[in-house]
């Protein structure tokens, strides 16, 4: 079997762009495939969401609700506080920002660094986690008074630690 090392790879499977660095690739027929860890590469997209200085898409809602297995109406009650039509919407900007309130973007990234860090990283890590939605609230701030439409910043994973 034939491999290679691809410097920069863009891995699409999650529904918007993942920047993956020193993928290695398999030849499979005519076409060269990367091989990853896709469970591992989405563990580590999801918390780079997080705290991403960008607002979230479209996809990257999508992403997030169906990560932890959640359908539409169970994560509008459950982390949002939204009906479901509300991350339906939220969820058809598809590439574009979502627009939502910054606030509940705050929740989000908030729900989603609860669900994934320890018992003392929680404890250790608010006072940080809370200047990160100071710091995104400014930022985005900026950015809609810029009037950017799509959020440009691709998600950036390095394939080592994704484990191949």
């Amino acid at each position: 079997m034939k491999t290679k090392i691809e410097k920069n790879y863009t891995y699409t499977g999650l529904g918007f762009p993942v920047k993956l660095k020193q993928v290695e690739m398999v030849l499979l027929g005519n076409e060269w495939l990367p091989k990853i860890d896709v469970k591992n590469v989405a563990n580590i997209v999801v918390k780079e969401l997080a705290i991403k200085a960008t607002p979230l898409t479209g996809n990257e809602i999508h992403f997030i609700r169906t990560h932890f297995g959640m359908s539409l109406r169970e994560f509008g009650a459950v982390v949002v506080h939204e009906g479901h039509t509300a991350v339906k919407k939220w969820e058809d900007y598809k590439d574009k920002v979502t627009r939502m309130n910054t606030n509940t973007e705050i929740v989000i990234r908030n729900f989603i660094l609860e669900q994934t860090s320890s018992q003392t990283e929680k404890q250790t890590k608010f006072y940080a986690r809370t200047l990160q939605a100071k710091i995104f609230a400014a930022e985005k701030s900026e950015l809609q008074s810029n009037s950017s439409e799509t959020s440009e910043e691709p998600i950036y994973c390095n394939s080592q630690s994704a484990g191949q």
